[in-house]
């Protein structure tokens, strides 16, 4: 029996899938303490590990998906790195530490954005337990090969693509990175006696190792990975979801979905209601629409009346039924939302600019496997114009799709990632 503890910022996104490792982990006798947000204490007991609770949980607010400013770009992502993360660090560290001096873990898994449990890894290793960072966004780390994180812009060929990368990276160093970066370095030196090296986004790579939650045919090629990242494929939707009373396998007609996922929906107005103002009078599709979390009623007071004939509204979908009968999926551009689809090989639409979704959006442009429209609050134009492409694209975008769902179909990220904490705790960290 291994004694672990499993550390999460208080997102859905992140922690809902942490739980899926958690449940697998006890499942097999490990035990498992979850150091989290006090929200997620019935989940974590659920799935059989001791919740603790952050020590400063009713400080921090519990998501940003309110705050008006949003914005995208590396500089926007540089901000939240700061207030969100260099803020916290010391006392997640903190509160890791002393949870390890009373309980002696074997492993620590965490997400890349849980700085103070990453943090650990700079400990002298006789010191501390071993260290797993499980991403849920796609790989940060600076390349000859990739464009700064966040700036969406996907791989250019050739000598002059290494050009255009080093100027930017040197760009973003100078006039963004540079700063966070040093406070970072420098609040981690005083914490744990040791100063990382590398730019500002390889901080996760000081870990034991990096298990990478996508197949490599969704990543940018890279020459020169390190070799602690180990792709173990996306973990399974949620299971458990029954189907509503007005679904019908009979019916004939094509089914689009749109979601805005479980953490970017406090403004359904950015994407749910322009799909379904764009398809409105499409009687030959079913626009099936969840809005991961926020009561139904929400979408039609948005929508401004009562919805279209052809839509439908839910919280949540069973993803095993749903995602097997769609022909589009339209999303902001969420990971984890867009890894479902690509599961059941669902060609998608995507729009979304701020946080992660620059990045993941360009990889579905860049993999064929959809369109991204490159923008926040698209027009209900130019998503009738992007769907009804996709629908009659002759299979290109499906074709595209189908390669990674059998990529995905090979994976099991569960046992991967459980193989992967065996591996580091009889010693045996994944080599740099």
């Amino acid at each position: 029996m291994r004694r672990v503890l499993v550390t999460s910022a208080r997102q859905d996104g992140f922690v809902l899938p942490m739980l899926r490792l958690v449940r697998a982990m006890t499942a097999r006798g490990d035990a498992v303490w979850f150091l989290g947000g006090e929200t997620y204490r019935e989940r974590v007991e659920a799935a059989g590990a001791t919740f603790v609770r952050l020590p400063y949980d009713e400080a921090v607010p519990a998501s940003r998906v309110s705050d008006p400013d949003r914005r995208s770009g590396v500089r926007e992502l540089g901000r939240v790195l700061r207030t969100l993360f260099l803020d916290t660090v010391e006392a997640d560290h903190r509160a890791v530490r002393a949870l390890h001096d009373e309980l002696r873990f074997d492993l620590v898994v965490t997400e890349p954005l849980f700085v103070g449990a990453v943090a650990m890894s700079l400990l002298p290793r006789e010191e501390r337990p071993a260290v797993l960072v499980v991403g849920f966004f796609p790989l940060p780390f600076r390349s000859v090969d990739t464009a700064p994180y966040g700036s969406g812009l996907p791989p250019a060929p050739g000598a002059r693509g290494v050009l255009r990368n080093a100027a930017l990276w040197a760009a973003a160093e100078a006039t963004v990175l540079g700063g966070v970066r040093r406070a970072f370095h420098a609040e981690l030196e005083r914490l744990t006696g040791s100063r990382p090296t590398g730019s500002l986004f390889d901080l996760p790579l000081v870990a034991d190792a990096y298990a990478h939650t996508t197949v490599p045919g969704f990543e940018y090629p890279r020459r020169a990975l390190s070799r602690k990242v180990r792709f173990v494929g996306p973990l399974p939707p949620p299971p458990g979801f029954a189907l509503p009373s007005w679904w019908d396998y009979g019916d004939a007609r094509r089914i689009v979905h749109v979601t805005q996922g479980t953490y970017a929906n406090g403004d359904l107005t950015e994407l749910v209601v322009p799909t379904l103002r764009a398809l409105a009078d499409r009687d030959d599709l079913l626009v099936v629409a969840t809005t991961g979390g926020p009561a139904p009623d929400v979408v039609e007071a948005a929508y401004g009346g009562p919805l279209p004939a052809n839509a439908r509204v839910e919280r949540f979908m069973s993803y095993e039924h749903l995602l097997p009968s769609c022909a589009v999926m339209v999303t902001n551009g969420g990971f984890g939302s867009v890894h479902h689809a690509l599961r059941w090989g669902v060609p998608l639409v995507v729009a979304g600019t701020t946080e992660d979704r620059a990045e993941v959006n360009a990889r579905v442009a860049w993999t064929g496997a959809g369109l991204d429209l490159r923008a926040q609050r698209p027009a209900p134009e130019r998503i009738r114009e992007a769907v009804l492409q996709v629908l009659d694209d002759h299979g290109r975008h499906r074709r595209a799709t189908a390669r990674l769902a059998r990529a995905i179909a090979a994976t099991d990220a569960e046992r991967s990632v459980l193989r992967l904490a065996d591996e580091l705790c009889c010693g045996a960290p994944a080599s740099t």
